[in-house]
């Protein structure tokens, strides 16, 4: 009479009946001391894990708070659970540090390597060879699975090709560089040079990503334009979320994402410690919190059908750097200040060559004659532009900003909280050449809201131009007046 069937017979056939989950579930212990506290989120996380495993999905990204074992989850469990399915499948990792990578590694060997494992999957062997049995940047299975680990940006892949490529937190999501932008074009351009030759099979390679989100020019959205399947798991819950999981199966506004793992005390306390900017990125995963960074939305909604009478016109234009596909965007607008109110009448915004630009600048002259005033910075191609059309357009003035970008911005935070910045209605406002509408004026707000964390920052640029200028310009005209007055009848 045969025996009862050994724990690990009992273990390996409800890891194939039960899939992932079940292989997080047993083999827990033996990548982690803390005892394993479940949550839906795991069971999301392993859902949509198992269908890149499955090449049901293959391009993934995960957005969820730290603290929730994404790294555990995609970086350890999921390829060791891969070569029970398959010891031939090879992985490209990578992370923002060495460190970072290769903890993960060592995590993921030792697993594979101890007894656990080895008693359920004997199939699947690291060869332990001098060399190998210390490796942790690259190590293959007997059957020529591979896990390589490197850095993104600057790792060096050369040689190196994957069936699946993996990134867990592209840039440090704690620095200065992931919350101002800086390095993400690095990142970028790792990604999209680098990393398309790396695959052995293109047509069933699969790539995944799991990050929070820092700001909206990330890896997120270099996967969600390549259409990715997105799993964003906010720590608290928010009905508006612009990439809410909709099987989501929390109901009430703010309820936590695991609150038996981390409760509301403590959830309360990391929100009063990171700050709203913080908050928003690395725990709900938007790029700017609810409501707006710097400018919020709620003063932002002040619109305009028919224009004022009177007031003075300007054009602010910020112009690129470059003439390329891949330079910045062009943004070019026309204003109407009267009295404490501006008016952002027109628009246009797109990616222009100098000719082009030139161009624009004419047209929009010739639509406004009044707009006398036509600030241009004085930096990259709007010198040449000063340059050409200093003696065909009056008015032109060359603005050397001061300051930074965030800085301009706020200092003109207070005309924006004072409702003082007025924007066309978007299906109804009326311009001097027939047209009705200003469908771009959701994109300007989003852009104005997300800064500086926003994709783009042009039509920001161009707006502060503005605003600091004829900002600027009042306040000395008021404090001129003040001077006059006292002169006049004496202070008091």
């Amino acid at each position: 009479m045969k025996g009862l069937p050994s724990a690990a017979e009992v273990d390996r056939e409800l890891i194939a009946r039960k899939g992932f989950r079940e292989f997080v579930r047993r083999a827990w212990p033996q990548v982690e001391p803390a005892p394993l506290v479940w949550g839906w989120h795991m069971d999301a996380i392993c859902e949509h894990l198992e269908a890149v495993a499955h090449r049901e999905i293959r391009d993934l990204v995960i957005n969820i708070p730290p603290g929730t074992s994404k790294s555990l989850l995609s970086s350890v469990l999921w390829p060791a659970w891969v070569w029970t399915l398959d010891p031939a499948r090879r992985f490209i990792v990578a992370s923002y540090a060495e460190r970072v990578v290769l903890r993960d590694a060592r995590k993921n060997r030792k697993l594979v390597d101890g007894d656990w494992f080895q008693a359920r999957f004997p199939e699947v062997q690291i060869p332990r060879d001098r060399t190998a049995s210390t490796a942790l940047s690259i190590f293959n299975t007997s059957q020529e699975g591979m896990r390589f680990s490197t850095t993104i940006p600057g790792g060096d892949v050369t040689g190196q090709h994957c069936h699946d490529a993996m990134v867990d937190d592209p840039i440090n999501p704690y620095s200065a560089e992931a919350a101002s932008g800086v390095g993400l074009d690095a990142v970028l351009d790792h990604w999209r040079g680098v990393m398309p030759t790396r695959f052995l099979d293109h047509a069933t390679s699969t790539r995944t990503l799991t990050m929070q989100r820092v700001h909206e020019r990330d890896l997120t959205t270099e996967f969600k334009r390549a259409g990715a399947t997105v799993l964003c798991l906010p720590m608290r819950y928010e009905r508006a979320h612009p990439s809410r999981y909709q099987k989501d199966p929390r109901t009430e506004e703010g309820e936590l994402l695991c609150p038996a793992r981390i409760p509301e005390a403590e959830v309360q306390r990391i929100e009063v410690t990171m700050g709203p900017t913080r908050v928003a990125a690395q725990l709900q995963q938007r790029p700017a919190p609810a409501g707006g960074n710097i400018l919020k939305e709620s003063w932002l909604l002040k619109r305009w059908v028919e224009l004022p009478k009177g007031g003075t016109w300007g054009l602010s234009l910020d112009a690129t750097f470059k003439d390329t596909k891949t330079s910045d965007l062009v943004a070019l607008q026309a204003w109407l200040s009267v009295d404490a109110d501006h008016y952002l009448v027109d628009q246009v915004l797109g990616r222009m060559s100098f000719v082009e630009t030139l161009r624009a600048l004419l047209a929009m002259a010739k639509l406004y004659p009044a707009a006398m005033l036509k600030l241009v910075e004085d930096k990259a191609n709007g010198t040449a532009i000063l340059n050409v059309l200093e003696s065909k357009l009056p008015g032109l003035v060359a603005v050397n900003p001061d300051g930074g970008k965030e800085a301009r911005c706020r200092a003109v935070e207070p005309l924006f909280a004072a409702g003082n910045v007025w924007l066309p209605d978007p299906e109804r406002a009326r311009y001097p050449d027939g047209r009705v509408g200003a469908p771009w004026v959701p994109a300007y707000v989003h852009e104005l809201t997300t800064f500086p964390a926003a994709a783009h920052d042009d039509q920001v640029d161009a707006t502060t131009q503005y605003l600091n200028h004829v900002g600027r310009n009042n306040a000395e005209l008021l404090e001129s007046a003040m001077k006059n007055f006292t002169n006049m009848f004496g202070g008091g």
